[in-house]
């Protein structure tokens, strides 16, 4: 089996992810005082930038070079990177309990497989 056919499947669970912790991140976000709200976006801007424009790079080159598997690999790496700088945020706030870590975790795995059955790959 060919190691970058999972790049898609990883970047959509990655992208639900990001997607529900990012909420999750932007209640808190709203809910801190203004001066504190600074931190919490350097924080952001510190831990999710990095492989976001890593991801950015390698959609370039693939264009650049023609690889049709830069694309997934790209979405990968940004859905990664964002939901990573999401998640580490949401930790460095409050530690964050095994309830809302399982709800998430289900609500991303539910999520993800049944996109991922929309498109075919399942």
């Amino acid at each position: 089996m060919d190691p970058l056919a999972l790049a898609l499947p990883l970047a959509i669970f990655c992208a639900v992810y990001a997607i529900l912790t990012g909420l999750s991140w932007l209640r808190r976000f709203i809910g801190e005082k203004p001066a504190r709200r600074g931190g919490m976006g350097l924080n952001l801007v510190r831990r999710a930038v990095p492989p976001v424009v890593a991801g950015g790079i390698v959609l370039v080159a693939g264009r650049v070079w023609g690889l049709a598997d830069a694309a997934p690999l790209a979405g990968f790496l940004i859905a990664g990177g964002l939901g990573f700088g999401f998640h580490t945020g949401l930790a460095d706030l409050n530690r964050p309990n095994w309830r809302e870590l399982a709800l998430r975790g289900a609500l991303t795995l539910a999520f993800s497989l049944f996109l991922l059955n929309q498109i075919g790959l399942i």
